[in-house]
């Protein structure tokens, strides 16, 4: 895996020696040029970040803050060694901690982002659960955007109230779907 664009352009991330499904570099590319202008000075926040990948890439793109939730150790520990790296640590968090509680919390706490992006496992029902707790949470600024990575055969986000879905885009097995 590499940083595609921006300060960090060409460098290498780390992956952890577990079985995550890092977003493609077509897909992570495709992504990060539907969200163009939206990432610099954005708040970003990237659940269930496995390696840190995409809030990475926002980082190097001139986002100001990336949150990082992921809920394995050893994938924590990847992401604050890619951090500290690419020295983008200072404009980072990173927590140990389950997705959907996560947005409870900080929901609690008046955290609002720019930019949500969902990386859950494929075909994992959690997807659909943080859609849901999102639908009900603001947390999402005004004119914000989530994005929902997931395989193009899986359906989600169909009981949504309040977040609409805007758009869509396809990259291999991976399917993009936008939310405001």
């Amino acid at each position: 895996m590499r940083v595609i664009s921006g300060t960090a352009k060409g460098r290498k991330i780390k992956a952890p020696k577990t079985n995550i499904r890092p977003l493609s570099d077509q897909a992570k590319e495709g992504l990060f040029n539907i969200l163009g202008e939206r990432v610099p000075d954005s708040a970003f926040l990237d659940l269930f970040a496995g390696s840190g990948n995409v809030g990475i890439e926002a980082l190097s793109r001139g986002a100001k803050l990336a949150i990082f939730v992921e809920l394995d150790k050893r994938h924590v520990k990847v992401i604050h060694e890619n951090l500290k790296e690419l020295s983008f640590d200072d404009r980072a968090e990173v927590y140990l901690i389950d997705a959907l509680r996560a947005i409870k919390i900080l929901a609690s706490k008046g955290a609002r982002f720019d930019i949500i992006f969902l990386g859950a496992p494929y075909n994992s029902p959690a997807l659909d659960k943080a859609l849901l707790i999102l639908d009900g949470a603001e947390i999402l600024k005004e004119n914000g955007i989530i994005v929902a990575e997931y395989r193009f055969k899986q359906r989600i986000g169909e009981k949504l109230s309040k977040l609409k879905k805007i758009r869509e885009q396809k990259y291999g097995d991976t399917m993009l779907s936008f939310y405001q």
